[in-house]
């Protein structure tokens, strides 16, 4: 029985972990715009939160918004493809630690853009 209490001890005591992660195509519409790869970019930040039970208070928002912005202005970039995000958390006791990361390629809009297809023309 001891053994037992002692191990749920360290369960609460030392860490717990989860993790996710996604895919998107771009982070503005490219539908009929031509466009040139400038090259990859990557960003990594992380915040706290305090929980009890199901009430949690994040000490700042999540920087998604702001991290997508940073990944287009190091490149000067107009726009992000193939993004790839993952998150994950680390609860110490009442404080979980929240990590994002991105990964992307920066791209540069050209001036041309692509006809529309199947659109009907006036006669």
């Amino acid at each position: 029985m001891t053994k037992i209490l002692y191990l749920l001890l360290c369960a609460v005591l030392l860490n717990c972990a989860s993790s996710s992660a996604g895919i998107a195509t771009s982070n503005i519409p490219i539908v009929n715009k031509k466009y040139k790869v400038i090259g990859p970019v990557e960003a990594k930040d992380s915040w706290l939160t305090f929980d009890i039970a199901v009430f949690a208070i994040a000490f700042t928002n999540p920087p998604i918004n702001q991290m997508t912005e940073d990944l287009i202005r190091s490149k000067e970039a107009d726009a992000l493809i193939n993004i790839r995000y993952w998150q994950d958390r680390s609860v110490f006791l009442f404080i979980t630690r929240n990590r994002l990361g991105m990964n992307a390629e920066a791209i540069k809009f050209t001036d041309d853009v692509i006809p529309e297809i199947n659109v009907k023309k006036p006669r």
